[in-house]
Order: structure tokens, then C-alpha cells, then sequence
């Protein structure tokens, strides 16, 4: 008998446990597609040099790390839109293809938590030599309550690409 009232109670509080992971993974994926637009709008801006957007889409506080190496790689707003506006006098021709969002998750419950990974293929042509140079790239984003990027985690081959498209023509 006592076997089964233990039963039955363990059962009796799963369902609560489901709906309550069930509305909090809904909140989650709702901050995930607002953030998305967010994202998507980004790299939008990014092809058009569009400061503009890229400043209003991030919190003053924002922390960057862009695909740079050592101590360079964590970068304020300011100069990470800095960096931004230098590639494009590099580069040409930028095209962000093939966007694929997926939600990131909680490290700890791997449950959905509103943030943001792209993976991404860019596309674009060097200034100084026209190489077409194609090379993947993939970012991690999180926001606040007022969908504005806090943090970005970016990483592709930025040595490779700056190179290819600086190059003497052979």
C-alpha cells in the first residue's frame, strides 16, 4: 500500500514540473524569435554598412568577442563597430547567405533561454585584389529584457579571409 500512495504521488507532480518547463521553454522560444529579427537585422546591416542599426541593435555595456586572436578578441560596442565599418574597406560585396538561427540553450538544463547562435556562410570580394572569398562564420548572441545584444561569442577565419582578399594578384 505504501508503494502505491509513493507512486502515485511522484506521478501526481510530474505533470506540474512539465507545464512549468513547458510555459518557461515557451517565454524562451518567444525571446528567441524577437531575438532573431534582431540578429537577422544585424547582418542585414552589417552587408550595407548601416552603423546606424548595428549601434541602436546593442546595449551600451555590450561585450564582444569577434573572431580576433589574444587580448584583442573582447571588444567594447564602440570598437567592435569600429572593426565593423573596417572590413568594409576590405571587403566588398558582402553577403550574409545561408543564415540558420537556432535558440541557445541553458548550459546547465539545455533548455531553450532566448538566446541566439548563426551559423552562417558570408560571401564577399576582396577591394585591393577581387578574390571571391567565401567562409563560414558562426555567432553566439544573448540579450536583455529589452532585446538588445549584451554579449557576442563570434568566430571564422578572419586572418584567412583579410589575407586572401590583400593578396597580390598572381
Amino acid at each position: 500500500m505504501l508503494l502505491l500512495i509513493t507512486t502515485m504521488t511522484l506521478f501526481a507532480c510530474n505533470p506540474k514540473q512539465n507545464e512549468t518547463a513547458s510555459s518557461s521553454d515557451e517565454a524562451a522560444m518567444t525571446d528567441f524569435k524577437e531575438n532573431s529579427k534582431i540578429v537577422l537585422a544585424g547582418f542585414e546591416a552589417f552587408t550595407k554598412n548601416d552603423t546606424v542599426t548595428l549601434n541602436d541593435n546593442m546595449s551600451d555595456t555590450a561585450k564582444i568577442y569577434g573572431p580576433a586572436y589574444g587580448k584583442e578578441a573582447l571588444a567594447s560596442k564602440a570598437v567592435h563597430l569600429q572593426r565593423l565599418v573596417g572590413l568594409h574597406q576590405i571587403f566588398t560585396n558582402i553577403k550574409a547567405n545561408d543564415i540558420k538561427l537556432l535558440p541557445g540553450v541553458d548550459e546547465v538544463t539545455f533548455r531553450p533561454n532566448g538566446d541566439v547562435r548563426a551559423y552562417v556562410r558570408m560571401t564577399n570580394d576582396g577591394i585591393a585584389n577581387g578574390a571571391k572569398i567565401e567562409h563560414k562564420f558562426y555567432g553566439v548572441y544573448q540579450f536583455n529584457k529589452e532585446h538588445k545584444i549584451i554579449f557576442a561569442d563570434e568566430y571564422m577565419d578572419i586572418t584567412g579571409a583579410v589575407k586572401a582578399a590583400t593578396e597580390v594578384k598572381k
